[in-house]
């Protein structure tokens, strides 16, 4: 089906071309920093590399998806005109951006980004009360809420 709705296409293409970025990264982190596919633990490897790391590749990788999910979120939109969907997924995108805040600038202690489950581990384990964890806390309100908005629909 064709659509005549410049925003709808418009981001719609956006969400393709940031992806195909974020792919790209994926790529580079795979075989310059791993060395070669690990089949199966790349792409959990791949989410502790942009959550817990502060390189270029990272925080563009980061940049890239948060960008792509909130296209999605805009096309979504404009495709069903639902406002509670729309605040829901650019909740869900903010709780990325959130998490990868704290996870680049405020954890603390070791980092085992060679677990493929440490960022779930992390976001579902971690319970400190420093400055920094409300970026933590304010994550999971966000993922909480677009979860059961998303569940609910």
């Amino acid at each position: 089906m064709i659509s005549n709705d410049i925003f709808l296409n418009a981001s719609s293409f956006m969400l393709l071309f940031f992806l195909f970025l974020w792919g790209g990264c994926f790529f580079i982190f795979v075989y310059r920093n791993l060395g070669g596919a690990k089949v199966g633990k790349d792409s959990l490897l791949y989410f502790n590399y942009m959550f817990f790391k502060r390189d270029v590749l990272s925080n563009c990788a980061l940049v890239f998806l948060v960008l792509g999910y909130m296209s999605a979120a805009i096309a979504e939109y404009r495709r069903e005109a639902d406002n509670l969907l729309l605040i829901s997924n650019l909740s869900g995108g903010f709780s990325f951006l959130l998490f990868a805040l704290y996870g680049k600038y405020f954890h603390q202690g070791l980092t085992d980004d060679e677990k493929p489950f440490y960022f779930i581990k992390v976001f579902l384990t971690k319970s400190d009360l420093s400055f920094g964890s409300i970026f933590l806390w304010l994550s999971r309100l966000a993922y909480i809420t677009w979860l059961i908005v998303f569940i609910s629909n």
